[in-house]
């Protein structure tokens, strides 16, 4: 009798456990649908310190550290999910994430995979990530098929609109990208993202750089510590022959963002107009530090290896960087392709 009451007793523990687990998942996945990651990080760590914990909260608070741009603590925490979860839907989207931010969009893409999460929000983010990897690796019609789809599920989704607008752009389509971009606008005024979006793939890819200047305008009042768009604009100026205000726009893009690659590539490409040669190949290299091949393709190298000494050109995408990560956005880079050049 009494084993029976110590095992009944140990069933009823361990419910309690779970039930408890269950609420503090949710806490976290409400608060991190908040946009309050820092928050959510300290919830986790809380259940991890824990006896047993589940390895959910590894791959939550990985989610947590991508949106913060700690890529490497993120990859760490999934790899260590790994081990229990194995394939797992959620847990592939932190691995995307993660690498993804880290510059590696050939590692992401082996997490590529079927399947989706149970929690709604987990699998729109999945579905965003994969999306983008596609973009990142210049596979503009899978990244439009996946942006399709995505459409179709989640049609509120302005980023999700924006993001399909912008393999239209890349495409050639700049009637179905117009549309697209302007639809994502429309969904979210206020996103400095879409304004980005919407003045680099609408217009500057088009060479409308008149329009695209005031989408950037409007991307900036919406944030004004936006590094893409001040990095978009002055390529814009740029090629509107305002090289003065060109050059002021770039320096505040990467004083914004250390690993904005495409501002330095903009500013070696107007110092090598200029005849200042020696100042354009260190604007290159650290475009190329800052993995411009990766996310870009190899225009900077061709400019390097054309104008440069063979010690500036050696292949640097491999050196490690410290880069601050993207705000949620532009054409650019990590966490995400958020951004535009």
């Amino acid at each position: 009798m009494r084993r029976i009451v110590v095992v009944l007793a140990l069933g009823v523990l361990a419910n309690m456990l779970h039930a408890q687990f269950e609420k503090e998942e949710l806490r976290v996945r409400k608060t991190l649908a908040a946009g309050k990651p820092y928050k959510a990080i300290g919830y986790c760590e809380r259940v991890l310190i824990k006896k047993d914990p589940p390895a959910r909260f590894l791959v939550l608070r990985a989610d947590a550290n991508c949106r913060i741009g700690e890529y490497e603590k993120a990859l760490r925490d999934a790899k260590r999910a790994q081990v229990t979860l194995g394939d797992d839907p959620e847990l592939r989207s932190q691995l995307i994430g993660a690498h993804l931010g880290l510059g590696r969009p050939d590692s992401a893409l082996l997490y590529v995979g079927d399947g989706k999460p149970d929690d709604a929000a987990a699998a729109e983010e999945l579905a965003f990530r994969v999306g983008t990897t596609h973009e990142r690796l210049k596979d503009w019609n899978k990244a439009l098929t996946v942006f399709d789809d995505a459409v179709r599920s989640y049609p509120t989704s302005a980023r999700m609109v924006r993001e399909r607008g912008s393999c239209h752009a890349m495409l050639g389509d700049s009637t179905k990208a117009r549309v697209d971009l302007e639809k994502a606008v429309e969904l979210a005024p206020r996103d400095a993202v879409s304004h980005n979006s919407l003045g680099y793939y609408r217009y500057a890819l088009f060479s409308e750089h008149e329009k695209a200047v005031e989408e950037y305008d409007k991307a900036i009042k919406q944030d004004p510590n936006y590094g893409y768009a001040f990095s978009n604009r002055g390529w814009s100026r740029y090629k509107l022959g305002n090289t003065e205000r060109a050059v002021k726009d770039l320096d505040l893009a990467v004083r914004k963002n250390k690993g904005n690659a495409y501002a330095y590539r903009s500013l070696g490409i107007i110092d090598l107009e200029a005849g200042r040669k020696e100042e354009a190949c260190a604007n290159f290299r650290k475009a190329l530090e800052r993995h411009f091949t990766a996310n870009y393709g190899d225009e900077v190298e061709g400019l390097a290896r054309t104008a440069c000494a063979a010690d500036t050109v050696v292949p640097l995408d491999s050196v490690p960087v410290p880069v601050v990560p993207p705000r949620s956005n532009a054409p650019g880079t990590a966490p995400p392709k958020e951004n535009a050049p």
